[in-house]
């Protein structure tokens, strides 16, 4: 099934797998740093065309104003997942011990649909149009997020450690036959 990027801005089930993946990546995050070490917490990653661009009537392309939102709220998990292990969060590097650095590799939603019937039609002879008439259908959205976590020490800047690469899945699936008998697929805690 060929996956394709969704074209909506993002939906609320679209908002769930993405946390609920990042979620899942940084389940298992543990760092070989002394407990009650303080730490301040930082996040990388390649920027997403969900990023907030500035354009106005001059402009041709626009410009990004901020970083993504998505690497925010990795952070804030991240922190959060830290804090609960017993880590110190400081807020800024000079009064901290360590720097973790939170690199994400990946994250995002792909989209994939598998429909056999008849599309709807418009036509120019007849002054309706016909309703899609499905067969069979299958709509996947599955989110991933891929991370890992490079250790510094807080003073001199000196690599001390990376961590393995985590990953975090979620998915959401709908299907419909014989047009009217529908039902999904998920692994979300509470779907919508």
């Amino acid at each position: 099934m060929p996956q394709e990027v969704s074209k909506t801005p993002r939906s609320a089930t679209e908002q769930l797998l993405l946390t609920e993946s990042v979620k899942r990546a940084l389940s298992d995050l543990d760092v070989p740093l002394p407990r009650d070490a303080t730490v301040a917490i930082q996040v990388g990653g390649l920027q997403t065309d969900r990023a907030h661009v500035h354009m106005s009537d001059e402009e041709a392309f626009g410009i990004v104003d901020a970083p993504s939102w998505d690497l925010g709220y990795v952070r804030d998990v991240a922190t959060a997942r830290l804090g609960a292990l017993g880590y110190l969060v400081g807020r800024s590097t000079g009064e901290t011990s360590y720097i973790a650095r939170v690199m994400v590799e990946s994250i995002g939603t792909n989209q994939g649909r598998t429909f056999f019937g008849m599309p709807p039609v418009q036509s120019v002879l007849i002054p309706f149009a016909l309703p899609q008439l499905t067969l069979y259908q299958e709509i996947d959205q599955l989110a991933h997020v891929r991370l890992y976590v490079d250790l510094y020490d807080g003073v001199t800047g000196r690599f001390i450690h990376t961590t393995p690469t985590w990953i975090g899945t979620a998915y959401y699936n709908q299907y419909t036959v014989l047009f009217f008998f529908t039902w999904t697929s998920t692994d979300l805690v509470a779907a919508p």
